[in-house]
């Protein structure tokens, strides 16, 4: 019967041991290699990944500046279409080449601010409230050049001058441009030319009428001027401009002032003028106020306005 060899262990010799710390050393070194790889490349994604978040960041930052830019674009924009002035007068290019052109004085020499020959515009009004007609002066025609306005009413006065060589015929025509809560539809606009008023007015779309029909215009009468008038000065009027509304009636004469309708929505009128001879000089008073009296005076209005532009060029051209 055999037996089982007994386990004797045997002492590596110099060589085996040697071997195995070479092959350990390589392992190690291996090891340490791959280690070594792993780390550049996830330093490398690292880096990437870095740089990627800078660039978004940076883009982001661009964008944002530039939706910020634009933003404050629109809002200058939106301010300067609804707040420069609730009247832009303008002779166009064909008008101003044949001699036309505009002042706020008979002189032709005063422009207002930052205005010119060709193009004026009229300080606004603020915070208004409906007023009517018959609270209005008799003698805005007569009280200043330029802007006048009062507590409730735009009032501009300007010339027109013909400083070419022929006798011409140009039109006229006022339009307004911009409307926000149909502040238009109870809008009163009054011109003056050369002494003589009209008035114009929105046609009524009878939404206070029992058969839906256009309502008629309020009945107007010319005004009296008062016997030994005394035009008061620029600081009169701006203080006059502070104070709460004068509502006493103004004595009128018995000739009637007929209301004219709108041409259309957008259009106040769009008249022609004849034969202004060289030399010269029409002039024009324009006043603005929202009338109590229409039926289109609503609440719905309130906080509304309205911007008017007025255009002059010569007969038988385009505006």
């Amino acid at each position: 019967m055999s037996r089982k060899p007994k386990n004797i262990e045997e002492p590596f010799s110099p060589e085996q041991l040697e071997r195995l710390e070479t092959k350990g050393d390589k392992d190690v070194q291996l090891q340490r290699q791959k280690e070594g790889i792993f780390q550049r490349n996830r330093a490398k994604r690292d880096a990437k990944d870095l740089a990627s978040q800078v660039r978004w960041k940076r883009r982001a930052g661009v964008t944002l500046v530039v939706l910020v830019l634009v933003l404050l674009l629109m809002w200058i924009m939106t301010w300067l279409l609804t707040t420069i002035g609730d009247l832009v007068i303008t002779v166009d290019s064909g008008a101003a080449k044949k001699g036309i052109s505009i002042s706020q004085d008979a002189d032709g020499t005063d422009f207002g601010e930052n205005g010119g020959p060709y193009k004026m515009s009229a300080k606004m009004v603020n915070e208004v409230t409906n007023i009517t007609y018959d609270w209005l002066p008799a003698t805005l025609d007569l009280e200043a050049d330029g802007s006048h306005n009062g507590r409730n009413y735009l009032a501009y006065t300007f010339y027109l001058h013909n400083n070419g060589k022929e006798t011409l015929n140009y039109q006229s025509q006022l339009q307004a441009v911009k409307a926000a809560k149909d502040a238009d539809e109870a809008c009163r606009v009054m011109v003056y030319k050369n002494g003589e008023p009209e008035v114009f007015a929105k046609e009524n779309r009878g939404l206070t009428s029992s058969d839906g029909k256009p309502e008629a215009f309020e009945q107007i009468f010319k005004k009296e001027i008062p016997a030994n008038y005394t035009p008061p000065t620029k600081e009169e009027i701006a203080a006059a401009a502070e104070q709460p509304q004068n509502k006493e009636l103004v004595a009128h004469t018995d000739e009637e002032i007929v209301i004219q309708p709108f041409v259309d929505s957008k259009t106040v009128f769009n008249t022609e003028e004849e034969g202004l001879e060289p030399g010269a000089t029409d002039k024009y008073t324009i006043v603005m106020w929202i009338e109590g009296e229409d039926p289109e005076c609503l609440d719905v209005i309130r906080d509304g306005y309205v911007k008017l532009m007025w255009f002059f060029n010569i007969a038988d051209e385009e505006l």
